[in-house]
């Protein structure tokens, strides 16, 4: 079997194109590339290489050589990942979300229930929702839209989040009931910089406004008790035990009645995983905060 660590170095030389930078990237000497590159020559009983005086090149062959290697070294890779993710979910319900506000209710609410729960920090972005549960390393994604993929992954219907402005109490908008995205024309918000699916909606939706985003929910929270800003909130993370708004910040919350102002919440996972997340999913729904 060859030997991956010969492969590695293909790639690289392909990648940097000399003996010196090779060595130079791997951390190692550049006899040994070219030892290793000899052997692996060796081993497959091909020549991979253009040799001339004080100058070396991949041929023909040594170029479809290092193009399969970077495919197989990729292989190897997903398959450590997946079952060493497998494993890790035989003990934990990971949790995944495109949106911050299931996260950080579940988090609040751990206690509730029986299972462990792990969560991935980051956001996940839509187009990688299946292969993250392919490859394992979430046991549970909750998507803005039901998913199904060749009868391998499923979704289930858990509620939906709404927006809610929070708004400085001198600003004449806190006295209304209620708020479409229209009324908040003009004004500047600050804004976490992942929201995910939410990002699009209001940049959308609200005409003639500046959204000042945060890196982290510290910085937030932080010029939000400086400044007399507006800003976003939504059912799921007003209910979020964790995240409590500072008492003294002179803000009342508005709900934001507008047809736009709405995401469904499903819970998606692999159809070979429903015996598990199933049950904890209507666990969930039971939990769910609706207004």
């Amino acid at each position: 079997m060859i030997d991956l660590e010969l492969l590695e170095e293909l790639v690289a030389f392909e990648q940097y194109g000399t003996l010196s930078a090779t060595a130079e990237h791997l951390m190692i000497t550049q006899p040994s590339v070219t030892r290793g590159m000899k052997k692996l020559e060796q081993e497959l009983g091909v020549v991979l290489f253009d040799r001339q005086v004080n100058r070396i090149s991949l041929n023909e062959t040594g170029k479809m050589a290092a193009t399969q290697a970077k495919k197989l070294l990729s292989a190897e890779q997903n398959f450590t990942e997946s079952v060493i993710n497998f494993d890790h979910m035989q003990k934990y319900i990971n949790i995944g979300s495109v949106a911050p506000g299931p996260l950080m209710l579940l988090q609040s609410d751990q206690d509730k229930y029986s299972q462990k729960l792990t969560f991935t920090k980051s956001l996940i972005h839509s187009d990688v929702v299946i292969s993250d549960l392919k490859n394992y390393k979430e046991r549970l994604i909750f998507t803005a839209q039901e998913i199904e993929d060749d009868n391998e992954v499923e979704s289930m219907f858990i509620g939906t989040e709404k927006l809610y402005v929070r708004i400085d109490k001198f600003n004449p908008l806190s006295a209304k009931k209620s708020l479409t995205f229209k009324d908040l024309a003009g004004q500047s918000f600050l804004v976490v910089n992942d929201i995910g699916p939410w990002k699009k909606i209001i940049e959308d939706n609200i005409p003639d406004s500046k959204f000042l985003y945060q890196e982290d929910l510290n910085s937030l929270d932080e010029l939000t008790h400086y400044s007399n800003f507006p800003v976003f909130r939504s059912n799921l993370t007003m209910a979020a035990s964790n995240f409590r708004e500072r008492n003294d910040d002179d803000r009342i919350s508005v709900p934001i009645k507008d047809n736009n102002n709405e995401i469904e919440i499903y819970g998606t996972y692999l159809i070979s995983q429903r015996s598990i997340v199933q049950p904890f999913l209507k666990e969930v729904v039971k939990n769910w905060i609706t207004d």
